[in-house]
C-alpha cells in the first residue's frame, strides 16, 4: 500500500512536486478555492479546499504520513494564526514527516557565507524568522530555499529594460528542479533538520541577467549608478554530505 503525502500550498512549486510524487505515493494537496480542485483531481491527485476561512479538510488533508507545507506569507492576512491551525491540529502528532519550505532571507544582512548553523537574531526577513521560531520545534525538516528560479520564472526578466545599479553583487538561486529532488531524497533517506537549498555557483546579476537577456530575447537591465552591496552568500552544500547531488549547481547553465 503506498504511503500519502500531503502537500499545502500546491502552486508554483507544490503542483509540479505533487505531479513528480504521484507515481510512487498517495498524493493530497490543497487549493485556495473550490474552482481549482476539479483540474488537480484530472491529474489524479486528491484536492482539498483550505484557506484561511475554511478548514474543514483538515482531518482529511493531515490524515497522511509526510506533510509538505510550503505557502508564501504574503498570501495571507495572518500567517502565523493560520499555521498554528495545522500545527495545533490532533492527526499533527501520527505524521512521521513534516517538511517546511523557508527562505534564506531568514539570514541577517551582512557580508558573510550563511550555513545552517548561523546563531543571529537579525533576520533579514523578521516574518520569516518568527515563523520558523513558532514551527521549528513540531517540525522535522525545514528547506531554507534560495530565490527560486526554473519553469516559467527566468532570473533577470522582471528587469527587462529596468535601471538597476548592483551590476556586482552576487546572486543565490536554487532551481525547482532541486527543490523536488531534495524532497524527494528526504523522504527516501529521512532527512531531519534544517538545510540550506541553494546553487553551489554565485555569479553576478550582470552575468546571468545578460545572459538570459539574450537567450531568451528580453532587453538588458540596464545597469548605472553602481553602488557598492553587501556580499551576502548561501551555502548549500549541507545535504551534498547526505548525498544528494544538484542537477542544476550553476545558475548560467539552468532550464527554464
Amino acid at each position: 500500500m503506498k504511503k500519502t503525502v500531503s502537500i499545502l500550498g500546491a502552486g508554483w512549486l507544490g503542483h509540479p512536486l505533487a505531479l513528480s510524487l504521484k507515481e510512487n505515493y498517495e498524493v493530497k494537496v490543497s487549493v485556495r478555492i473550490e474552482e481549482k480542485k476539479e483540474t488537480f483531481e484530472n491529474e489524479g491527485l486528491k484536492a482539498y479546499v483550505l484557506n484561511e476561512t475554511s478548514y474543514e479538510s483538515l482531518d482529511n488533508l493531515l490524515d497522511t504520513n509526510y506533510l509538505f507545507i510550503n505557502f508564501p506569507p504574503s498570501k495571507f492576512e495572518d500567517f502565523k494564526a493560520f499555521l498554528e491551525k495545522i500545527y495545533s491540529h490532533k492527526n499533527i502528532k501520527n505524521i512521521e514527516k513534516i517538511i517546511f519550505i523557508s527562505s534564506t532571507s531568514i539570514y541577517p544582512d551582512e557580508e558573510k557565507t550563511f550555513s545552517e548553523d548561523e546563531v543571529f537574531t537579525n533576520a533579514k526577513s523578521q516574518k520569516i524568522y518568527d515563523i520558523e521560531k513558532l514551527i521549528e520545534d513540531k517540525t522535522h525538516l525545514i528547506f531554507r530555499c534560495a530565490g527560486l528560479m526554473g519553469a516559467n520564472r527566468v532570473s533577470g526578466k522582471y528587469f527587462a529594460g529596468k535601471e538597476l545599479d548592483s551590476e556586482d553583487v552576487k546572486v543565490n538561486y536554487v532551481h525547482l528542479d532541486d527543490v523536488i529532488g531534495a524532497t524527494k531524497f528526504a523522504l527516501l533517506n529521512d532527512l531531519e533538520g534544517i538545510y540550506n537549498l541553494c546553487s553551489k555557483e554565485h555569479p553576478t546579476r550582470k552575468e546571468i541577467y545578460f545572459k538570459n537577456a539574450l537567450r531568451f530575447g528580453f532587453d538588458k537591465p540596464i545597469f548605472k549608478n553602481k553602488k557598492e552591496y553587501k556580499q551576502r552568500l548561501i551555502d548549500g552544500s549541507k545535504i551534498e554530505r547526505e548525498g544528494f547531488r544538484y542537477k542544476y549547481p550553476n545558475p548560467l547553465e539552468y532550464e527554464y
